[in-house]
């Protein structure tokens, strides 16, 4: 195991898996806490996705989300790309750990609109790691180093994917450049797409609008539904925006799951998470 990484069992979706984090890392320290987020994503998943399908999670973190979604994909592939050095030092571990390697290939480097090096904003807390912008809050005095950037296009170019079901995007304000570089790609598979939506984020690490975010996100996208846990998804558009915004900003603290696509099929099959 690399150095300053550790490895603990724990309950993911009522099966037992072994985590690795690094130490001193708070997500990995309340790992079993934040597994309690991966039901709404793998209920989504299920609804979307055959045995036998292809899924890039971006943002995988220490690997929380490839165990949930992995069981869905027992014929398929999963992708799972995380930029922070011991983070994905951690998340080939878990990997490793479950015995995944076969299916899941893990890609240590950061997913943008163009190709080459980014700043990165190195942080403690894996689950805070961002890329950095010109317009970051209180850039100087977070700890960085750079790492290296590909596209969505180019990553399943790489990988020679000839299907794409299921892309999950949490990257912390950074969703939208996913997106732009994965343009071709998104267009031509037409994967469902799991994205944080979160305002406090795309305001303080990169002084981005959310209002604007959520407009161009709707443009890219013909259907566009929010998670509203054991409810029905809503279906978010442009004629409820402004409601959808205030409950986001006034009632939910800024952190929504929006899933996107080109239909509502998933919404049918969907079946309300269970923890």
């Amino acid at each position: 195991m690399a150095e300053g990484i550790e490895a603990k069992r724990m309950v993911l979706a009522g099966r037992e898996w072994r985590v690795a984090g690094a130490a001193g890392d708070s997500f990995f320290e309340h790992a079993e806490h934040h597994a309690e987020g991966m039901a709404a994503l793998a209920a989504v998943a299920a609804a979307a996705v055959p045995e036998e399908g292809v899924i890039l999670d971006v943002g995988a973190n220490i690997g929380l989300s490839v165990l949930a979604l992995a069981p869905l994909v027992p014929r398929g592939r999963i992708i799972a790309v995380e930029p922070g050095p011991r983070t994905a030092a951690a998340l080939a571990e878990t990997v490793a750990l479950n015995g995944l390697g076969a299916r899941v290939a893990c890609a240590a480097l950061a997913l943008s609109d163009v190709p080459g090096e980014a700043l990165f904003h190195d942080a403690e807390h894996s689950a805070g790691a961002h890329l950095m912008d010109p317009a970051t809050l209180d850039a100087a005095s977070l700890p960085t180093l750079r790492v290296p950037v590909t596209t969505l296009d180019a990553l399943v170019a790489e990988h020679g994917l000839a299907r794409l079901d299921f892309v999950k995007i949490d990257v912390e304000g950074f969703e939208s450049e996913v997106l732009a570089g994965g343009a071709a790609s998104l267009a031509r598979h037409r994967p469902l797409v799991f994205a944080e939506f979160n305002a406090w984020v795309l305001q303080c690490n990169r002084n981005a609008n959310p209002r604007a975010t959520l407009e161009d996100w709707l443009a890219r996208f013909p259907v566009v539904h929010a998670l509203r846990g054991q409810e029905p998804p809503l279906r978010v558009t442009r004629a409820n925006l402004l409601a959808f915004l205030h409950d986001h900003l006034v009632l939910r603290g800024c952190a929504d799951d929006l899933v996107m696509g080109w239909d509502e099929g998933w919404v049918a099959r969907w079946r309300p998470p269970q923890a």
